[in-house]
């Protein structure tokens, strides 16, 4: 198996990091190869005007010399994509929503994607503060969007962050990030079904 990390938070060392790295050490169960990237130290054109026009006819001219094609070559060589952020008002941080936005740059005239059949996961963490946890919003919006790119959503794992105003992650989180790194590795969804 695959997998390609995204991390999108602007601090490298932060609470999504600590999440993901316990989900990591669980991917590394099996025989699992594991690509790490961090989307700001790439360059995506934000979508213009007429975007998704373009991009069923395959015209990036738009987006000028940016990353885009390195990232999709990347994508398309995994079997599952893992997304690493904290929630900022209920979505992916600002960098990782662009590159997102533009993986209409994989879909063709008959609407389907070039990143069909591929796993999907993300592991995001939020403030912890809000009646309903932010992340289950994101979560609903990513599942959405596996779904229309014919993906398949493997899950998501959360914790709050560290705050002097929330209790931040505990070993359990660690552990259950941990545990979906080891279905993953295996091709199982969150719950443990075979899905890939």
């Amino acid at each position: 198996m695959k997998v390609l990390i995204v991390y999108g938070s602007p601090d490298g060392k932060g609470n999504s990091r600590r999440l993901a790295d316990a989900l990591q050490e669980g991917l590394k169960t099996e025989n699992t190869e594991v690509e790490e990237i961090d989307i700001h130290d790439y360059k995506v054109s934000f979508v213009w005007s007429n975007y998704f026009g373009d991009a069923l006819q395959n015209n990036f001219e738009k987006a000028g010399d940016d990353d885009m094609p390195k990232l999709k070559d990347k994508m398309f060589a995994a079997d599952i994509l893992i997304l690493v952020s904290p929630v900022y008002w209920y979505q992916l941080g600002g960098r990782m929503k662009t590159f997102v936005d533009r993986w209409a740059d994989t879909i063709n005239t008959d609407f389907s994607s070039d990143l069909m059949g591929k796993g999907l996961a993300l592991v995001t963490t939020h403030s912890g503060l809000n009646i309903m946890n932010s992340s289950n919003y994101l979560q609903l919006a990513m599942e959405a969007t596996a779904r229309f790119m014919g993906m398949v959503w493997m899950g998501a794992v959360d914790a709050p962050t560290s705050l002097p105003i929330s209790s931040g992650p505990i070993d359990a989180h660690y552990q259950i990030a941990k545990n979906f790194g080891e279905k993953l590795a295996r091709g199982e969804n969150l719950i443990g079904q075979k899905v890939l």
